[in-house]
């Protein structure tokens, strides 16, 4: 039988362009690539390939992405990941909520994770935030949506008067609330755990935060750190079943840090659908998850 897949991704992503090969090879899978960036709709007569899939996959990366979850959802078309889970991880106070609830109701996990404190505040008036944000410090101060990599930011205050710089950088993207973590110390390297259905991956990185710390530079491009795979050991494993299961994501990742002094890890972050940089043969993974996954719908 043959399956009529849409998959929504911006076609200059190295992973995505491996998968999106290996599926067009498929005898028994139409596939139809849809880059959100460049293929824009006339709602009144959307596309025979959308409204006909059996099938759409997305890999966020702006409002028109979310436009056709949405879509599919009016429509009862099946998605990879429904247009609420994403909304959901697309938004960092949302998730919050969310993670939260799942710490509290899988009481096991808390033995090895822990979530970092946070708040959600405005900038508009800067002493009023100020004022809140000195019993707090260190902080860092996170775009309350994720998705959007040209209009996001990640800034550690760890002295008041760093406030007025992050406000000078920023704030022409102050008019939305801003999500605030306490900052973790930690051992300098961040672990981001991906997961493809019940596969769990790992890869290890400097943390952008302490590369700034020593060398003070102007910007980081964090798809320049260099990454190596670590060995994911059965805790994390469990955690990525759990996260799996509550937040009912099937290709996610998310981040964990490790406290200097103890055996321990803050879970800092997580995406649906992320980039994969670093696994060695992550396309082979992915493309055969996906394989699966269309052929028993």
């Amino acid at each position: 039988m043959i399956r009529n897949v849409v998959f929504s991704a911006r076609k200059d992503h190295e992973v995505v362009k491996d998968v999106i090969s290996r599926l067009k090879n498929l005898p028994d899978v139409n596939l139809h690539f849809h880059d959100p960036t460049k293929k824009f709709f006339n709602l009144s007569r959307m596309p025979k390939s959308i409204k006909e899939a059996d099938l759409i996959i997305v890999k966020v990366r702006n409002d028109c992405s979310i436009d056709l979850l949405h879509y599919a959802k009016t429509n009862k078309i099946p998605t990879l990941h429904n247009v609420d889970t994403v909304l959901m991880c697309k938004n960092k106070i949302s998730l919050d909520y969310v993670l939260r609830k799942v710490f509290k109701n899988h009481p096991q996990i808390r033995k090895k994770f822990s979530f970092p404190n946070s708040w959600n505040n405005n900038l508009g008036d800067l002493s009023k935030f100020k004022k809140w944000a000195l019993p707090k410090l260190p902080i860092v101060i996170k775009s309350h949506f994720q998705h959007d990599k040209y209009n996001r930011f990640n800034f550690l205050v760890r002295k008041i008067e760093e406030v007025d710089i992050f406000y000078n950088r920023y704030k022409h993207l102050l008019y939305y609330d801003v999500y605030i973590q306490k900052f973790i110390e930690c051992d300098g390297l961040e672990r981001k755990v991906y997961v493809i259905g019940d596969k769990v991956f790992g890869i290890i990185r400097e943390n952008p935060i302490y590369i700034f710390l020593r060398d003070k530079p102007n910007k980081i491009d964090v798809d320049t750190i260099k990454r190596k795979e670590f060995r994911i050991f059965e805790e994390i494993r469990e955690l990525a079943q759990i996260l799996s299961k509550e937040l009912n994501l099937k290709i996610f990742g998310f981040d964990l840090i490790k406290l200097t002094d103890k055996d321990r890890f803050y879970l800092i972050d997580l995406n649906d659908f992320p980039g994969f940089r670093g696994i060695k043969n992550i396309e082979k993974a992915l493309s055969s998850y996906l394989v699966e996954y269309i052929r028993n719908l």
